[in-house]
């Protein structure tokens, strides 16, 4: 059940509503770290609260491209006054913050909502950076250095050919795929 709150006695006030935390509760620990810890690394002058603009570095940090009229209806109707706002009038949309409770409550939903096969393509295009329709040794010699794991070569050429059912020379995105659902 969302909370509501009014922003001021007078008519025509605008309701501000908490999102659900129920999806954010059923998040693995590591999905809920992730998050806190996007929070924290924007959260850029420590007060507990985000901005707009740092709210929405927040779900691009988590792999959410939201449109921008869509996070904007986020900010309607769940941000929140700030904490020093003396005015009596309602609190116009570009002075709200989210709260981290906020935050984890709409990355719960958008995460639990989000379609597995298609965050998996997402991280088959981390690989095949060029757009050429598979995953090739020098693409995971090119990630492994990346991410500071270097993996010995014998033992990409081991993983590509393991995988790579057509002998094409890499692993194509249905095959990543299936590896990646059988492992789920």
């Amino acid at each position: 059940m969302a909370a509501m709150a009014s922003s001021s006695g007078g008519r025509g006030a605008i309701q501000y509503a908490a999102p659900s935390r129920e999806d954010y509760n059923k998040l693995s620990d590591e999905q809920k770290t992730r998050v806190s810890e996007a929070f924290d690394l924007f959260d850029s002058n420590k007060d507990g609260f985000l901005s707009y603009e740092e709210f929405r570095f927040v779900l691009r940090a988590l792999g959410f491209e939201l449109p921008k009229a869509q996070t904007f209806d986020l900010l309607i109707r769940h941000g929140q006054k700030p904490p020093s706002w003396t005015h009596d009038q309602d609190c116009p949309p570009i002075y709200r913050l989210f709260s981290l409770p906020i935050v984890q409550a709409i990355a719960g939903t958008l995460i639990r909502q989000r379609d597995p096969r298609e965050e998996l393509r997402r991280a088959f295009r981390l690989f095949d950076v060029d757009g050429k329709g598979m995953i090739t040794q020098d693409d995971l010699r090119r990630v492994s250095k990346q991410v500071g794991n270097n993996i010995p070569d014998a033992d990409i050429i081991a993983m590509v050919e393991e995988f790579d059912a057509s002998g094409k020379g890499g692993v194509d995105e249905d095959e990543f795929l299936r590896l990646m659902m059988s492992k789920k």
